[in-house]
């Protein structure tokens, strides 16, 4: 996409920080699309389940008898009481219990039993399955879609954009690390600073030493002109990967091609709830849940191949530590936005010509808001 020929008028900034605003959103948005929640290993065995929050819904994610992904609203069909109270565990016999009344359901969230009520003629158990989320899986990652009449699947959902780590074995990775970062800005601040690298020189000098066009505050090779042009794709001359000093220290991820391992990183983004980065020797994955107008969480973790966290236990703070301190710069950042939107003398930003991804983005939350009024 070429540079923005004329300033832009940025989204008003009240609608970072207006609870009736946000809700829109989330109606717009985060209830429409697939949204990823979780890896596929996080439950492992048969009627293990996670419970995962998007927006102000929460989800039970359970694999059943089929040892098939299933989800669910967390909520019982008789009142409406939220079943699960924990985050994750395990249901024992293959028996989901409210723990208000007792009502009972299997794995596939079929009504099994009631204990304790007065039969009448009426009543149909088959009535009461629990309330059905469609779910999906892509590279070993756990997508929910809210929508229940949507008639989207994943892989359109994904589009071209899902084959851009096609050559990661994805699904056969395993997450090592995972940190959860609780930080104080809306959602839409978080694909702001990720759709430009305007601030990449001040905030990431560690990231710009590694990645020569950061240091040019642009994201893409595609922006340079034409006496730039001979600058690396990716990360930099000499440099292998994204770590503190570019150097690899774990086993090469078999799959990519050596154009791939050559550049150092390849990108794929799925707005609004997830973004992953493959390298040569780990993929760094990070998903979005917005908790309130004013409030994000990000979940980042890191993926290995089997078996490589065992062997090179002394390696992984060397694979961690500018993933890290690349998120800690950007939430920090983000926060300090947040605080000056707050300003009454502040309607609106502006775009500058670099920051077409984010107007792009712009353009892309009015489309949402628009289609769903």
């Amino acid at each position: 996409m070429p540079f923005l020929d004329e300033v832009k008028t940025a989204l008003p900034s009240e609608w970072y920080y207006d609870p009736q605003h946000y809700e829109r959103e989330l109606e717009s948005i985060w209830y429409q699309d697939w949204v990823c929640v979780a890896r596929a290993e996080e439950i492992p065995n048969v009627g293990d389940f996670i419970v995962k929050k998007v927006g102000n819904q929460s989800a039970m994610i359970i694999r059943d008898s089929n040892n098939e992904i299933r989800a669910f609203h967390n909520t019982c069909r008789h009142r409406g009481s939220t079943i699960c109270t924990k985050n994750s565990g395990h249901f024992a016999n293959g028996r989901i219990i409210c723990p208000y009344h007792t009502w009972t359901y299997d794995l596939s969230g079929e009504l099994v039993a009631t204990p304790y009520r007065t039969d009448s003629d009426d009543f149909s158990m088959s009535n009461y399955s629990l309330y059905h989320i469609p779910a999906d899986i892509w590279g070993g990652f756990i997508f929910l879609n809210l929508n229940k009449k949507t008639g989207q699947s994943l892989e359109g959902f994904l589009g071209e954009e899902g084959n851009n780590l096609s050559n990661w074995p994805l699904d056969q990775m395993t997450s090592v690390h995972q940190e959860t970062k609780t930080l104080k800005f809306n959602w839409k601040l978080f694909w702001e600073n990720y759709n430009e690298c305007y601030h990449c020189p001040r905030t990431h000098p560690e990231l710009c030493k590694l990645v020569p066009v950061y240091n040019k505050g642009l994201v893409s090779r595609d922006e340079l002109s034409d006496e730039e042009q001979g600058i690396k794709r990716g990360t930099g001359d000499g440099v292998e990967t994204w770590t503190i000093d570019g150097k690899i220290q774990l086993p090469i991820i078999p799959g990519p091609t050596a154009e791939e391992r050559e550049r150092g990183m390849v990108y794929a983004s799925f707005t609004a709830s997830m973004y992953l980065v493959g390298h040569p020797d780990y993929v760094r994955s990070v998903r979005i849940f917005p908790t309130g107008p004013e409030t994000t969480d990000l979940v980042i973790d890191w993926l290995l191949m089997p078996g490589t966290k065992e062997k090179h236990a002394d390696k992984l703070d060397h694979m961690l530590e500018l993933g890290r301190l690349v998120v800690e710069q950007d939430g920090a950042a983000c926060e300090l936005n947040q605080q000056g939107l707050r300003s009454k003398a502040h309607i609106s930003g502006i775009l500058v010509a670099q920051e077409y991804w984010v107007w792009e983005f712009h353009e892309w939350v009015k489309s949402r808001l628009d289609g769903n009024t």
